[in-house]
């Protein structure tokens, strides 16, 4: 999705305190195609807009005057917002990012940021979002759809909701099968340019999702391999339509 690409219509939020940099980033973002852009300087603002502007992508300070940027996240997804929320913080601290990504924030990038570099993770992940639009994936065991963030488990009709950083690496993990894809590979994938973080980021999001998976049922969904990760062999589909 580059600049010529970019929709006319796409909608994005930028929740931030700072007037300057909402006032830069504003006039960059137009510039770039963006026509439908909202600013809030507090969280309260955010989730009138919420409601009112329906943003197809949040960008959120980590720190605003009336909260917490990842509890405000927590509390966006909890409202039902499913889009990509990108959070801008002034540190890079990985468990940090760990924390935030717990919470559903889609991904990170520290302050000062290079627009450019902005401008290509807003793509990604509008991009990512408009791709998993129609698209469902199944094992014999799992029903997965990106666009729900959701992976129902086929024997207890069980629905596990998914964070945006465990939907990505489903869906990479699935487009990849049979074969397996290294911790290093995965990680960029997934997490992009950001390539500071460790696969020690990787491997606590892995824990995490067999963990949320193991409390609905027993059957494995990715296993280990010498190389990386994999699916655990099955039947694996892929369909494009409903």
């Amino acid at each position: 999705m580059d600049t010529e690409n970019l929709p006319l219509l796409t909608r994005i939020l930028l929740v931030d305190d700072d007037y300057y940099l909402r006032s830069v980033l504003s006039s960059q973002l137009r510039s770039k195609g963006v026509m439908a852009f909202a600013e809030a300087s507090r969280a309260s603002e955010a989730f009138d807009q919420i409601d009112t502007f329906k943003p197809d992508l949040i960008l959120l300070d980590m720190e605003l005057p009336d909260g917490n940027g990842l509890d405000i996240c927590q509390r966006l997804r909890a409202h039902g917002f499913q889009k990509p929320i990108i959070m801008l913080t002034g540190q890079m601290d990985e468990e940090d990012i760990v924390k935030g990504l717990d919470k559903g924030a889609s991904d990170y990038i520290a302050k000062p940021m290079r627009f450019s570099e902005l401008f290509s993770l807003v793509c990604a992940h509008l991009r990512q979002d408009k791709a998993s639009d129609d698209v469902r994936f199944a094992t014999q065991r799992f029903e997965f759809q990106p666009n729900k963030k959701t992976l129902t488990c086929l024997d207890t009709h069980r629905v596990i909701f998914l964070t945006a950083k465990e939907t990505m690496m489903l869906k990479k993990l699935f487009q990849s099968w049979p074969d397996t894809i290294s911790k290093e590979v995965l990680l960029s994938e997934v997490w992009g340019y950001q390539n500071m973080l460790a696969t020690h980021t990787l491997e606590t999001h892995i824990y995490r999702l067999r963990k949320k998976i193991a409390r609905f049922t027993k059957a494995p969904l990715v296993e280990t391999t010498q190389g990386g990760y994999r699916l655990v062999k099955g039947k694996v589909s892929l369909d494009p339509g409903n």
